[in-house]
This record gives C-alpha cells, structure tokens and sequence, in this order.
C-alpha cells in the first residue's frame, strides 16, 4: 500500500510545482466497507476557467478492486469580481472488478450547465452548479451540486465537501441525495481528518453488512490523512 501510494505522489509534483495548480493526495480507511481508498485531486486556474479531477481506488483485502473518476471543466462566461459565472461540461465514470459478470455497475455520466464559482463570504468558498446529466442507457436528467470549504478562523481546523441531488432517469429510479462533508486539522501541508458519506437512493451506498434499498438513508464515516503537494 505504501509503495502504490508513493508511485502515484511522485507524477503530481511536477504538476504542483506550477503555482496554478494545487493538488492533494488522500488515504482513507472506510470503516463500513473494510477498506481503504486513494484519492488524488487536481485543481487548475487558466486564463479560460478552471479544471478539476479526482480518482479514487478502492483496496480489499483481495487487492485493488474498484476505480472512479470525474473531470469538470468551466470556461469563465461573466466574470462579477469575485463570482465568476461559469459554462460548466463534466464526465463521470468507473469500473468494478464485477462488472465482468454483471455488466457495467457505474453508468457513464456527461453533465453540462452553469455554475457560479468562487462565491466568497469572508475566508470561505463556495461554488453552485445546475447541470443536465446525461447517463449511457438512461434519459437526459438534471442535477444540482454545492460545493463548500469553510476554514474555522483562528483554529487549524477546516470544513469542506460537497452536496449532490440528481436523478437518473431510469424507469421509476427515485432522485438521489449524495455528500461527502469532511472536516480536517492541517499541520502544514499535511492533515489529518473524517469524511462522512451521506445518502438517500446512492446505490454506492451498498456494503456486504448493510446492503442497499431505496428510501434508505446511509452513513459511511472513514478516517484520513491527505498531504497537499
């Protein structure tokens, strides 16, 4: 774990060295699920807008079972100083080591639309999307996202995640409500924290103990460490 976990840093610090771009690295132990998962997030500002990117892989006992990504891409429309309203296009997609018996588990998902970045309240950041989301085999839906960091002033502490609601489109599927807030302590560019996943009809939700059902709500806590290059 520790050798995958060095392989994957050491790309990214090219990146980082390019004052544009911030990007972090994340091991997370999910209690719930028995596992760990790796995150890397990349986040870049360009005269056009801005770009981001997250993986994540999921680890077994058995061994890397389970990856997913999503790539965001706004190009600055209206810039208000400091909120900059923005044309928004993203990709979703993944893959599980069942998808060979099963058929593909993660749809692939093409969302477009409008968000407002960079809505600023003291130290704070906040960005708002309204997206058209479009997922392989299913109707054109919709989905709303907010996103939030919030430093506790004068503590080392930080708030920050993000909050979906989205529906698929297939047949009678009910709107789904997914988020992931987290709150850290950072000690230079290392921290320390717990992510709570919270959702309402997430099929990701689903774990060998508690399984999965609609109209269920479902809380999966990890611990982590991140460090930011």
């Amino acid at each position: 774990m520790r050798t995958l976990f060095l392989l994957l840093a050491l790309p990214m610090v090219v990146f980082a060295q390019n004052k544009n771009v911030f990007v972090n690295l994340q091991l997370h132990r999910d209690f719930d699920r028995e596992a760990f998962t790796s995150t890397i997030e990349i986040f870049e500002l360009d005269k056009l807008g801005t770009t981001f990117f997250f993986t994540d892989y999921d680890y077994y006992s058995t061994g890397q079972t389970a990856s997913y990504f999503e790539i965001a891409r706004n190009f600055a429309m209206l810039r208000l100083k400091p909120t900059t309203v923005n044309a928004s296009v993203q990709y979703n997609d993944g893959v599980l080591d069942v998808d060979g018996k099963l058929g593909k588990q993660i749809p692939r998902a093409v969302l477009g639309g409008i968000a407002l970045s960079n809505i600023l309240w003291g130290p704070s950041y906040f960005e708002l999307q309204g997206l058209a989301r479009q997922e392989f085999g299913a109707e054109i839906g919709w989905q709303f996202t907010g996103i939030w960091s919030v430093p506790v002033v004068g503590t080392p502490l930080q708030f920050l995640g993000y909050i979906d609601w989205f529906n698929h489109r297939y047949h009678d599927q009910p709107t789904v409500v997914q988020t992931e807030p987290q709150l850290l302590v950072r000690s230079g560019p290392w921290a320390v924290g717990t992510e709570w996943e919270i959702s309402r009809n997430f099929t990701g939700a689903r774990t060998k103990r508690d399984g999965f059902s609609y109209d269920k709500w479902y809380v999966h806590p990890t611990v982590f460490v991140r460090v930011d290059l």
